[in-house]
């Protein structure tokens, strides 16, 4: 289970750095003048931040709970 867990995880990430890169990339090449280098230096900064709460949140993750309390509530939502 932790392998699948780890390639969703390097899968997210991925698109989550491509993502970035793409928008920080058109930001800077098609920017006129400094105010856009500005806004690109607070995005990516801001996007650092946010990617490190996301993996840190999801390293806190009780995955064998989370996974039993959808089994519950499935059966419970099949059966009633």
């Amino acid at each position: 289970m932790q392998n699948i867990q780890d390639i969703i995880l390097g899968v997210a990430v991925l698109v989550y750095l491509w993502y970035v890169f793409i928008i920080i990339y058109h930001l800077i090449r098609f920017g006129i003048g400094v105010y856009p280098k500005v806004v690109v230096l607070a995005f990516f900064l801001i996007s650092v931040f946010l990617l490190m709460l996301s993996l840190w949140a999801w390293s806190r993750v009780n995955w064998d709970q989370l996974f039993d309390l959808i089994k519950k509530f499935l059966s419970v939502t099949k059966t009633g």
